[in-house]
């Protein structure tokens, strides 16, 4: 079965290998991405005059870090190793062997000298570009990166409406806008705060006050085409077996309902399917209603709301027979329709496209947020110059500034022009329009058959996360027209490797009802590209559904609890993952897995400095490193291996500002004032941190806090096993921070 398999993609697989063409390769979890984008690197490396021509962009440093490994280890084993048995990894040998042949060749070292490989996150090259031309950034030095950027687009928020609220700048425009949203200045705010985020998606339009396409007769022709595009993929879909007698029922619905503001009324003179100009819309919106459900469904039965009375309702026999006839024929269209996904997809998406005109109203209002947003976005410059921070659609823009036109590269393109010959782009779905952008300036010279070539490789499917703005249009566009001046080559990966044939064929039969049922640029809309499965289908059940109705946190976190518990009865030394939709999903799921004892590692979802423990630990450190830190102290004192009450620490500190805690704590007068468990617990761990005191300076950082810790007895006080793990991972931490410190009186 396997070698079949390998076939059904293989001759893709091989295409991508050709250095000299341009692609874009759709790969699916699971498909070998990580491996292709290897062996093409390899490619690559045995064709090039210095390894610093090839550049490789990811999105983490995580995948950044594998693609290098991935390709040292491949040169190490061509240097060390015979050839493999298996093909695959054969093939990876050969290649490799190749490289390793030009490295010789030209004295590169590779094995040595590692950083060589230009393996990067697309931030990194943004910021290496940035720092390249520091005018042309209008950055200078490149500022600390902040991966949340909330705060700052809330402070430019606040900022802009500080302004708006000052006599000299209020205008008539916003003062309208501020009367549309009921003068909430609250919501207001969020609202900029929200539309800062995605700037990178709206600034390049609006950031010309007097550009054509922000007139109005401009945007309501953009509008006009969306309509238009929108009722031609609709005809498209529209199947032509059942155009007669549906626009035969449609009038006769429209008849009934004559007299009545139902859209089914437009369908009175309707022969045949609409067409898909503007005025034909509402005729499209009239068959939507008498079809599809509020939710877009297909309606499974049919009554005199949609112009179809019961037969009953009348005593006349003709027109009983009819009223019966016209009712069967309607319910029989739709049951013929049922599987018309794609017909009843486009008819749903009427309801969500825009009129094709602006009411007076509307361009008001349009027209005052746009100031507003001009206004905002000027104000956010100013909080990233005041905090030293930018966010990362302000980075890609830097490094597009530093780059120029594509008319008028600055020196810095043109060097990169000669110096980059082949870029590979992973995880392209993800891409941002300012990324996009990106890629544009930084191929804007390349010519056919140049030398240069483009590998860029996603799977839009995955494109449903958004992640950092992502539009998966942009895939779509690119697979379409290329990016640039580059035209792509389009291949599709279809062999799964990593899940068994059950889950394939699961996934398969159920996710074409989840996505689209075509692929859509304007819309974003990608539709479901089925996997091959390698590896054979397995006697156990490959999936099992447990159907949760509504929202009930704590019964779905015991079901899963139970789950898991039955999971490892069955396989004591398997590995369980939980996904979920989100983090705050997962609160009740981790109080459930600690009440059953269970261990979890809640990799990039619970942050450790929320982790109780982790809190007693940074308030130790602080409180060790400045006697003055008096929250710090305090905290100690409240921490479990203390455990002081609250009216013990009132009766300590409460009435004296203006001394230190560990002074308080040395006043004898003051810790007899204590209740007698209060004099217990200080008299145990006074004796620790005055000894803590004395040693400070005379070990590592994290020794010396350890060691305290350890003193105080916080190892006996944690209550989960992952505790005491966490702790680790803290005191590891503090020694990457300051391994070699002394910390000095």
């Amino acid at each position: 079965m396997n070698e079949q398999v390998t076939i059904a993609d293989q001759e893709a697989r091989t295409r991508a290998l050709d250095p000299t063409t341009s692609f874009i390769v759709q790969a699916p979890a699971g498909s070998g991405k990580t491996d292709l984008l290897t062996q093409r690197y390899l490619v690559l490396l045995a064709g090039v005059e210095s390894p610093e021509e090839i550049v490789a962009n990811t999105f983490t440093r995580k995948a950044a870090g594998e693609m290098r490994q991935r390709i040292l280890q491949a040169l190490e084993r061509a240097k060390n190793e015979q050839s493999p048995e298996k093909d695959h990894e054969r093939h990876t040998w050969e290649l490799a062997c190749r490289a390793l042949a030009r490295d010789k060749e030209r004295g590169w070292h590779l094995l040595e000298n590692p950083a060589r490989l230009r393996i990067q996150t697309i931030d990194s090259l943004c910021t290496a570009l940035a720092r390249q031309m520091p005018i042309l950034s209008q950055f200078g030095s490149v500022p600390a990166i902040a991966e949340d950027a909330e705060s700052l687009y809330l402070d430019a928020a606040r900022n802009t409406i500080s302004e708006l609220e000052s006599e000299e700048t209020w205008s008539d425009a916003i003062a309208y806008l501020v009367q549309h949203l009921d003068n909430r200045l609250d919501k207001l705010q969020e609202m900029i705060s929200t539309m800062l985020a995605r700037r990178d998606q709206w600034l390049r339009h609006v950031s010309d006050p007097q550009h054509p396409r922000l007139e109005r007769d401009y945007l309501e022709k953009a509008l006009a085409r969306l309509v238009t595009s929108a009722l031609e993929a609709l005809k498209r879909q529209a199947p032509k077996a059942y155009e007669s007698e549906l626009s035969e029922l449609a009038r006769f619905a429209a008849d009934n309902l004559m007299g009545t503001d139902s859209p089914i009324t437009l369908c009175e003179d309707l022969y045949g399917y609409p067409e898909t100009q503007i005025e034909d819309r509402s005729q499209w919106e009239g068959l939507a209603k008498l079809l599809l459900t509020e939710d877009g469904t297909w309606r499974k039965s049919i009554t005199k709301s949609q112009g179809f009375k019961a037969p009953s309702s009348t005593k006349d026999k003709a027109e009983k027979a009819h009223l019966t006839e016209m009712k069967n024929r309607i319910q029989a269209l739709l049951n013929s329709l049922h599987d018309e996904d794609a017909f009843r997809d486009q008819l749903a998406l009427l309801g969500a496209l825009p009129p094709h005109q602006y009411t007076n109203e509307e361009w008001e209002t349009l027209q005052a947020l746009i100031e507003l947003l001009r206004i905002a976005a000027a104000h956010l410059e100013l909080v990233f110059t005041e905090q030293r921070k930018i966010d990362f659609p302000a980075l890609a823009q830097a490094a597009i500034r530093a780059l120029g036109e594509s008319e008028a590269p600055t020196d810095l393109a043109l060097a990169l022009d000669y110096r980059i010959r082949h870029l590979l782009v992973d995880e392209f779905q993800d891409t941002s329009f300012s990324q996009y952008e990106l890629l544009k300036r930084l191929t804007a010279g390349w010519q056919p058959e140049d030398g240069h070539t483009l590998f860029v490789v996603g799977d839009p499917m995955q494109s449903i996360y958004r992640f950092r703005e992502a539009e998966v249009g942009l895939f779509l566009a690119a697979r379409e027209h290329g990016i640039g001046q580059v035209p792509l080559e389009f291949l599709r990966l279809s062999v799964n490797f990593r899940s068994q044939q059950g889950i394939v064929d699961w996934v398969n039969q159920h996710f074409p009802n989840v996505l689209s049922a075509s692929d859509n640029v304007a819309e974003g809309a990608v539709s479901y590209a089925p996997s091959t499965p390698f590896h054979p289908l397995l006697t156990t059940e490959a999936v099992t559904v447990h159907p949760s109705l509504g929202r009930d946190d704590t019964s779905e976190a015991n079901q899963i609890v139970s789950i898991v518990q039955q999971a490892k009865r069955v396989r004591p030394d398997g590995t369980i993952a939980i996904l979920v939709r989100g983090r705050t999903h997962l609160e009740k799921i981790i109080e459930q897995l600690q009440k059953a004892n269970l261990h979890f590692q809640a990799v990039d979802i619970e942050r450790l400095a929320h982790r109780p423990i982790i809190q007693d630990l940074l308030a130790l450190t602080r409180a060790l490193s400045h006697s003055g830190d008096r929250i710090a102290w305090l905290s100690v004192l409240r921490a479990p291996y203390c455990g002081l009450t609250l009216q013990d620490i009132y009766t300590l500190a409460g009435d004296e500002h203006q001394r230190t805690v560990i002074d308080l704590l040395l006043q004898e007068e003051r810790i007899q004032q204590l209740s007698e468990d209060g004099r217990s617990r200080i008299s145990r761990i006074l004796p620790v941190l005055n000894t803590a005191r004395l040693e400070q300076g005379r070990c590592s950082l994290r020794n010396y806090i350890e060691g305290v810790w350890i003193a105080l007895g916080g190892p006996a006080c944690v209550t989960h096993e992952t505790d005491l793990e966490d702790a680790n991972v803290y005191f590891q931490l503090l020694e990457n921070l300051v391994p070699h410190q002394r910390n000095n009186r």
